[in-house]
């Protein structure tokens, strides 16, 4: 299977956080941007969102 990396950091004030994950085949980095309860990840191109009790819906 191989150890996997992956870490998220938050860019100072703003809404924006960098996603890095490491394994086997390199390196990825992505942006995740979130206003609201809503999120859009730069690398799936996905937008999600946060709805009560824990659940959420994303988008193609």
């Amino acid at each position: 299977m191989g150890l996997k990396y992956r870490g998220r950091t938050k860019l100072g004030p703003l809404p924006i956080w960098r996603n890095v994950s490491r394994s086997g085949n390199g390196k990825t980095v992505s942006w995740t941007v979130k206003l609201f309860g809503v999120s859009w990840n730069s690398r799936t191109k996905k937008k999600s969102v946060d709805l009560p009790g824990g659940y959420s819906y994303t988008s193609d």
